[in-house]
């Protein structure tokens, strides 16, 4: 048996989410809307889906692709925005004698498939009607339904009306479950809050179920995902793969936070939907609203501003990290080792005056997964310091400038390094993750800080706003550190602001 799957819908009534999302790829508890009819349709023993698009093409294909991933053989048909349904079907060229579902995957409803195939499998003469909660469920059958399919057109007519206009013989099947149809934002707020409490018949969140303070609710975590304590979170949700979200965070009644999403310190959520690879600055009330990117949108009136200060919301777009040097770094960390050759034997002597002991010491560094040592002077200037260290420049494998990949521990001993390298700090955790973090470079936020000891998190923090600076504000921001910092804790957060 095949289906023809429609997601065409412009979804004007959303704005202004459609300009990120066609109502198909809208996230519903860090889902999109279409998987869930595509898993609908994979359980109900279909194979064969025709899917007929018209806006965020590439997104689409990119998201379902062949289909492979439910077991469906997918091909895709191109239409105009919210084409008539009663226009697309002859152009595809169907058996008119061949049994086929005809089913809406821009709009959100229980696992009812099965139910509906199966009852209208007995009855094909009959135009059978599908409703849920009273609704239209946008579905229908073929060959019964071929005079009918205008009530697919969106938006989808009321099911008692087209009851009314139908002429032939049709029975009503009341199907059991939820139907959202997300023609407004207050209906996508609400099919997310009742997916974060786990209230859509037939389906749970994706991730491992974390209790809370709230009573009998919690939060559904995904991989990779930082958290603080859930326990004494008096709130309940879903936190999506390779979010980071500080443990000073406070959350309230139904939070659902997107993919790749990093929420700041002192931040207070309530009632509220981060959309995926969002950022949202320090200290920030979020109630009642929906963030997407630098958008602040009330889930109760519509409206919605543009924040342009990337301290507060911005887009948290994953920064690919380039492991190869560039011809350009390769040549300008040759000229600095050639220039620190020239004066070698008095920074030895600084070194050797400043740490008679232990005048040079083994630093760490991890690179996909594997320890590479390098040498660094026992000074208090990192910039110089680290000298000894661009070789790995030259050679390609650090970038001159980047985010730190060392373990900053002193060692002589291989057992030591060794060890040091197997521990997976947080920083390694989120670039394993595709976390919005830059390449890895020599020199960066923390590598020039004199502290051995800045916790795991914070550098994970410097690092993450770093990476949203323009590069000349990095290259400025770099130089202010070129000095010492003797025997002082800054407090790098702030500083970077």
């Amino acid at each position: 048996m095949q289906a023809v799957v429609f997601a065409n819908r412009n979804g004007h009534e959303l704005m202004p989410l459609n300009n990120f999302y066609c109502p198909a790829l809208l996230p519903v508890s860090n889902k999109s809307v279409i998987e869930y009819t595509l898993e609908d349709l994979a359980n109900a023993g279909i194979k064969q889906v025709k899917l007929v698009i018209s806006s965020q093409v590439s997104q689409l294909k990119s998201l379902v692709g062949t289909g492979e991933r439910w077991g469906l053989s997918v091909d895709y048909f191109l239409c105009r925005d919210q084409e008539l349904a009663s226009e697309i079907l002859p152009r595809l060229s169907l058996d008119k004698t061949e049994a086929i579902l005809l089913a809406r995957a821009d709009m959100l409803r229980s696992p009812s498939i099965t139910s509906f195939v199966s009852f209208s499998q007995q009855m094909p003469s009959s135009l059978v009607i599908a409703k849920i909660n009273n609704q239209n469920a946008g579905l229908m059958m073929l060959p019964a339904a071929a005079n009918y399919t205008d009530a697919l057109n969106w938006p989808l007519i009321d099911s008692s009306t087209l009851i009314d206009k139908v002429s032939c013989d049709c029975v009503t099947q009341v199907l059991h479950g939820n139907c959202f149809m997300l023609n407004t934002l207050d209906n996508y707020v609400l099919a997310n809050q009742c997916m974060a409490k786990a209230n859509v018949t037939g389906c749970i969140p994706n991730g491992l179920f974390h209790s809370s303070a709230a009573q009998q609710l919690g939060f559904y975590i995904g991989a990779k995902a930082k958290t603080g304590e859930l326990r004494t979170q008096n709130a309940w949700g879903v936190i999506g793969d390779n979010s980071w979200i500080d443990a000073s965070v406070t959350m309230q009644q139904s939070v659902v936070i997107g993919h790749n999403c990093i929420v700041d310190k002192g931040c207070q959520l309530k009632n509220c939907i981060i959309l995926d690879n969002s950022y949202i600055g320090q200290n920030l009330d979020v109630s009642d609203a929906i963030i997407c990117n630098s958008l602040l949108i009330s889930a109760k009136t519509g409206g919605y501003i543009e924040l342009n200060d990337d301290s507060l919301l911005s887009k948290n777009e994953p920064i690919q990290v380039h492991r190869k040097a560039s011809f350009s770094q390769q040549l300008a960390a040759a000229l600095l080792l050639f220039i620190s050759l020239l004066s070698s034997p008095l920074l030895l002597l600084a070194a050797v005056f400043h740490k008679p002991k232990q005048p040079l010491y083994k630093e760490v560094l991890t690179l996909d997964q594997q320890a590479i040592s390098s040498w660094r002077l026992n000074l208090d200037y990192p910039a110089i310091s680290r000298l000894p260290q661009l070789p790995l420049v030259i050679s390609g494998k650090l970038n001159l400038f980047g985010r730190s990949p060392f373990n900053c521990i002193k060692t002589t001993s291989t057992k030591a390094n060794h060890s040091a390298a197997s521990s997976t700090s947080l920083l390694q955790q989120l670039h394993q993750a595709e976390a919005p973090l830059m390449h890895y470079g020599l020199y960066g936020p923390v590598q020039l800080q004199t502290s051995k000891h800045i916790p795991e998190e914070e550098q994970a923090l410097i690092e993450a706003e770093f990476a949203q600076l323009t590069t000349r504000q990095q290259l400025l921001k770099l130089v202010t550190h070129l000095r010492p910092n003797r025997g002082k804790k800054a407090h790098y957060s702030a500083d970077l602001q």
